[in-house]
């Protein structure tokens, strides 16, 4: 699965995640998990993100600029810090062979509730309910 991306796109495939930007993901995905962790160290010890950047992905998914599956990816990937090995709409499992990245997103719990959420998109008991609820979790985390 791992293709030669260097590190520096990694690097910046990953930043561009943290800011809620999802189009890329499925070039992120090709990286080894060692790529990642090394891109979690080279942007720092603390990487968090907040209302902006899942915002940023329900509005550009319900604007049709993402895909069901990259919304997904890009849940997985701040929830577990890595993408799985394995994933189905049964459920998904990872056997890392590097540290994952630690995305701190804990202290709001509505972005909590969308990131939960948005990792079970596409899965067998979703039957597309997730999707239908976009615009209630844009008005959930969107205070302006």
């Amino acid at each position: 699965m791992s293709e030669d991306i260097s590190q520096v796109r990694v690097v910046e495939l990953v930043k561009e995640a943290l800011e809620g930007n999802a189009t890329h993901i499925d070039e992120l995905r090709r990286v080894s998990h060692e790529q990642l962790h090394l891109a979690g160290q080279a942007l720092g010890s603390q990487l968090s993100f907040g209302r902006p950047t899942a915002l940023r992905v329900l509005k550009d998914w319900r604007d049709g600029r993402l895909v069901d599956e990259q919304v997904r990816w890009w849940a997985l990937l701040m929830f577990i810090g890595a993408f799985p090995d394995e994933w189905s709409p049964k459920g998904w499992k990872v056997h890392f062979s590097a540290q994952p990245i630690d995305f701190d997103y804990s202290d709001d719990e509505d972005v909590n509730e969308v990131v939960f959420q948005l990792i079970e998109l596409g899965a067998i008991d979703d039957g597309g309910a997730i999707k239908d609820r976009i615009n209630a979790m844009i008005r959930r985390l969107d205070f302006d």
